[in-house]
């Protein structure tokens, strides 16, 4: 029988290996995204017969338990039967969710009596690794132009690595994010600023590439990410609102540092935008070749 424990920063090397070859591009996968979310979510976890399980919260009632669908050398069609042996010994019907649409033919099939929806608002965004880099093509005037301006009217400004020297700086421009301080009664915003700030602490124990922009030697823009393969993901991009282009900067700077510094990236993974019409407004205005739509599959 299945035997979950909770996800942490120090389980993380258990996780890794499993995580090295995704099935698909879903940021659901990544070890980052498993430990920024891991309280929220109560993501746990369970090995078993060289294959990852990770239960957590379902996305339509957050109150019920799901499972992600398992990864591994298993065959899906016996690790899912693995999953309905645990919810029927806990009394309870097996739902698993954020299934990534390229998998949900196939688990449909292995669950004839099923209900299938796509998750609103929690489509990945997916884009080229090199577009994403130059801002090249007319596709993106709007995000060139912002960007060069940014370029012309702060000359000084710097683009640079963050390194562990900077991790207690990055932190107070996190907790200073003026949009959380705004929306204190979203208790997901509070808890993203809560955990940015501690996944950027943990930097030391898990590294993970991220980049600062500075003026006047102020950090005005953060983003950090992790890459997997030929895939780039963005877990968090701060800039400050009063430097118009700055978060454009920011994503062009990192974009550029690590399609140098990893050649065989092709894509970029910006994650979702849980409805949010200045996130939805934004990361159409990238232009993705490709929208993850996931699903939530109930027995």
């Amino acid at each position: 029988m299945l035997s979950f424990k909770p996800i942490s920063i120090e389980e993380i090397e258990n996780i890794l290996p499993f995580t090295k070859h995704l099935p698909t591009k879903s940021c659901d996968y990544t070890p980052g995204n498993l430990v920024m979310w891991a309280r929220f979510m109560n993501y746990r976890y369970a090995i078993e017969n060289d294959t990852l399980f990770i239960s957590c919260k379902s996305e339509y009632d957050m109150c019920s338990e799901a499972f992600l669908p398992p990864i591994g050398n298993m065959p899906l069609e016996k690790s899912i039967t693995m999953l309905q042996e645990y919810c029927i010994s806990n009394g309870k019907a097996l739902r698993l969710t954020a299934v990534p649409e390229p998998q949900t033919e196939e688990i449909c099939h292995i669950l004839p009596k099923h209900q299938c929806m796509q998750i609103e608002n929690w489509s990945d965004y997916i884009y080229s690794a090199q577009s994403l880099a130059t801002l090249q093509g007319r596709a993106l005037n709007k995000k060139r132009n912002r960007y060069n301006k940014f370029i012309s009217e702060f000359p000084g400004h710097t683009y640079s690595r963050c390194r562990h020297e900077d991790i207690k700086e990055v932190v107070r421009f996190l907790a200073a994010d003026r949009d959380c301080q705004h929306n204190r009664e979203d208790n997901m915003r509070c808890y993203e600023q809560w955990q940015c700030m501690a996944t950027v602490r943990n930097l030391t124990q898990y590294d993970q590439p991220a980049g600062i922009i500075r003026i006047d030697g102020n950090i005005v823009a953060f983003t950090l990410g992790e890459i997997i393969g030929d895939t780039l993901y963005i877990h968090i991009e701060k800039a400050e609102r009063d430097y118009v282009g700055a978060s454009e900067a920011i994503n062009r700077y990192f974009a550029a540092d690590m399609l140098d510094a990893h050649p065989q990236l092709a894509y970029i993974n910006r994650e979702e935008d849980l409805g949010d019409p200045g996130l939805q407004q934004a990361k159409k205005a990238y232009n993705p070749i490709e929208m993850l739509h996931r699903y939530e599959i109930t027995e």
